[in-house]
């Protein structure tokens, strides 16, 4: 995978860690704690990642961990998990 090019720690008002965000190469990163943000990535990806839509493309894995591509690294990871 490309090299982190930068990283942002997500934190609630108290402070709590609720998440990264890293800038690669070709993605943004989301590394999610909370169930909520989960929950609301989950739902986007069965928005945006239909047909009629070729980009962006987010996918998810490991489990609270999404990636958002754009341009042709979006086609790219698209023909790769089989989406024309």
């Amino acid at each position: 995978m490309a090299r982190s090019r930068a990283m942002e720690v997500v934190s609630e008002p108290d402070g709590t860690r609720t998440g990264t965000v890293r800038i690669e190469e070709e993605c943004l990163e989301l590394d999610v704690a909370s169930p909520q943000a989960i929950r609301l990535l989950r739902r986007w990806m069965g928005q945006v990642n239909g047909p009629s839509y070729p980009q962006p493309y987010l996918v998810e894995g490991p489990p609270g961990r999404f990636r958002l591509y754009v341009g042709d690294a979006a086609e790219r990871v698209r023909t790769r998990h089989g989406i024309v």
